[in-house]
């Protein structure tokens, strides 16, 4: 039983199912309805697509059947590409940002109604934006005087209150902030994580693909060994529990992949084996 937590496109579905033997079995999720749309063209009779979030992996996968699984964090191609997905701030479009477009919760009601704090902290907390603070304020200033209609316009206030000057776009950190607030990325990636732990087989393995520090950080955090605690919460030294996962080391894609595919640039790829 393999999982592909993030179908997108079906780009890593494809692949599984290429090599796929006629004893294997692949469940594939995603929230977006594109999604749905490609996966419906997928004729397999070892393939079943669910169109939820991966953090309800216990709805779906019930007992420790999973040899692995694959999980491709933060936004596809061509959700970036759409101008009306609302996650490119190079492009006119809604602010919205959601994956899943049943879900009420969008963009704009952050833009609009949270507070100074409130926006700074989603700008720092999920972007690690050093300007937070001040991109927070000139979003207030601005609002209070005209409503923020589109990414272009957000995008711009977002540049001109930036003083530290990288090759990144301005908004870049702001934006991936945003879209990670609006969808509870961390949260869900958290959540999801825990489960696998136990739903993977011995010698089972998990290939995560993260683009923040922050989402690797919590994958490789979530793996590692917990020191074993007293009745009285004394640490036992020397008493750790034993390692029940391998973490291989971070693997970057080489420089012909990104010359290719640019937005590949930020990814870093982790193995993670059950021991």
């Amino acid at each position: 039983m393999y999982l592909d937590c993030t179908f997108g496109r079906g780009g890593h579905t494809k692949k599984i199912l290429e090599r796929l033997s006629s004893k294997g079995q692949l469940v594939s999720f995603d929230l977006d309805d594109s999604a749905v749309e490609v996966a419906e063209n997928i004729k397999h009779q070892n393939f079943r697509f669910i169109k939820t979030n991966f953090s309800k992996i216990d709805d779906f996968i019930k007992d420790n059947s999973l040899t692995g699984v694959l999980l491709d964090c933060g936004v596809s191609s061509p959700q970036l590409d759409d101008p009306e997905r609302g996650f490119s701030f190079q492009a006119k479009g809604p602010l919205d940002m959601r994956f899943n477009q049943k879900q009420e919760f969008t963009c704009k009601d952050i833009i609009e109604e949270f507070s100074e704090k409130e926006i700074s902290t989603i700008l720092w907390k999920f972007g690690e934006e050093k300007e937070s603070r001040k991109i927070a304020k000139f979003i207030i200033k601005h609002r209070e005087k005209n409503s923020i209609k589109n990414t272009l316009e957000l995008a711009e206030i977002i540049k001109a209150a930036k003083a530290i000057k990288t090759k990144k776009h301005p908004a870049t950190k702001s934006f991936q902030a945003l879209r990670m607030a609006v969808n509870s990325e961390i949260e869900n990636l958290s959540v999801c994580l825990e489960k696998i732990k136990e739903k993977l087989i011995k010698s089972g393995k998990l290939v995560i693909i993260t683009f923040h520090s922050l989402e690797d950080r919590i994958a490789k955090q979530t793996f590692k060994p917990k020191i074993n605690f007293h009745e009285k919460d004394i640490p036992l030294i020397h008493k750790d529990v034993p390692d029940k996962f391998k973490i291989s080391k971070i693997i970057y894609p080489p420089p012909e992949e990104i010359s290719l595919n640019p937005r590949a640039r930020s990814a870093k790829m982790r193995i993670i084996e059950k021991l």
